[in-house]
């Protein structure tokens, strides 16, 4: 090839690289603010059911904003492997939307109705996502959504290809009915939050029948997805508001998604020791000085496998994610940690302590009841010692 030919080669393929840009910067832009939100979702040390769910939302929608470009771009080209590429895309883009309806569906119901089980139980409102890809295998004989022309490669509708949006949008307009019915169940900002993140796929889907160019069906999913995640998920009242742990209310939240998932963890439960002499001797400046040095402390020490949280006064609680058996480690660290501090209050701090391991089907109240008992057994040992 000479000179001349390549630089019009790479010339051309410049200005298609800029036609792609400026034809699919909403999307561009999506991707970026549901990767922003996705580091916010994973950064989040507090594990619940519907963060879970957030996250299959992003991963649906990411996947739907990726493949909508790309059966674009594949569209007439003639390169090896080129034809299974446009099938593909369109195929995988066809089933992801009743995919994201179903998991959208799945968010709301758990929220109305707070029972992993029932969501399960209805397999994540996937059932139009099974009959679309029974469908789309019939299509691969029978061209009903769209056909792939094999000696252009290009994409042709097929008859029944409008049936398909219908359906999707109907999805969503049964969602703001399914809100609306359970409306008494939720509060009205959430009620709002839901109506909202619905009707936008809808007129994001009619805006895109009138021009195809305007890719505002799945770029829209991600507006609805940020209001969500940002007026549902993240709320202040998750953090205590002087040692910065997560509250009660977190602990509770967490504890109950653990009980949920079957999955393996214990608790601890600390009390400080002697804390009201420290308040009458050195005040309640000092108090709060020493609780916020004991929060501190339990966060660096649980940081990777636990969640610490202060349940009110000089109470605290860690949930041990997988239920690491080698408390005593634990207790060490702590006590070493404290003991480093340059502050002699804090440096001659102690601490009461129990710990429970999950056995399957404790409660709640089960845990914290046997884990505080055992702080108590620790505390009442520990003022016999002081006392003889």
């Amino acid at each position: 090839m000479s000179h001349k030919k390549m630089n019009c080669w790479f010339a051309a393929w410049g200005i298609m690289k800029m036609a792609y840009l400026v034809q699919f910067q909403i999307n561009i832009f999506a991707l970026g603010v549901l990767f922003a939100l996705y580091l916010f979702v994973r950064a989040s040390k507090l594990r619940t059911f519907s963060g879970n769910i957030i996250l299959w939302i992003i991963y649906a929608t990411g996947a739907s904003i990726i493949l909508e470009p790309l059966t674009w771009i594949f569209d007439g080209m003639m390169f090896p492997g080129a034809y299974f590429l446009e099938y593909s895309t369109n195929f995988l883009l066809f089933l992801v939307g009743p995919v994201i309806g179903g998991v959208l569906l799945s968010y709301v119901d758990y929220r109305i109705f707070k029972d992993q089980r029932r969501i399960r139980s209805k397999m994540y409102y996937q059932q139009a996502s099974v009959l679309t890809f029974f469908i789309l295998l019939y299509n691969l004989y029978n061209p009903i959504y769209f056909r792939i022309n094999p000696l252009t490669n290009g994409f042709n509708s097929g008859p029944l290809k409008e049936l398909h949006y219908v359906v999707l949008a109907a999805f969503y307009v049964y969602m703001v009915f399914f809100v609306w019915k359970h409306r008494q169940k939720i509060p009205v900002q959430e009620t709002l939050i839901f109506v909202l993140c619905f009707l936008s796929p809808i007129a994001g889907m009619v805006i895109q029948m009138f021009d195809s160019k305007l890719h505002f069906s799945w770029t829209s999913i991600v507006l609805g997805l940020l209001l969500v995640y940002v007026f549902l998920e993240t709320v202040p009242s998750e953090e205590d508001h002087l040692t910065k742990l997560f509250n009660r209310r977190s602990y509770e939240t967490e504890l109950s998604h653990l009980l949920k998932s079957g999955k393996e963890f214990g608790v601890f439960i600390f009390d400080l020791n002697n804390f009201k002499e420290i308040n009458d001797e050195h005040g309640h400046q000092k108090g709060d000085e020493v609780i916020v040095a004991f929060g501190r402390a339990l966060e660096k020490i649980f940081s990777e496998k636990g969640l610490a949280s202060r349940l009110g006064g000089d109470e605290f609680a860690v949930i041990l994610r997988g239920g690491d058996k080698k408390v005593e480690r634990y207790i060490h660290q702590l006590s070493t940690l404290l003991h480093q501090e340059k502050d002699p209050v804090v440096a001659s701090l102690t601490f009461s302590y129990g710990y429970q391991h999950y056995h399957q089907d404790m409660t709640m109240d089960d845990l914290y009841t046997l884990a505080d008992g055992k702080m108590y057994l620790h505390k009442k040992a520990s003022k016999e010692i002081q006392l003889s």
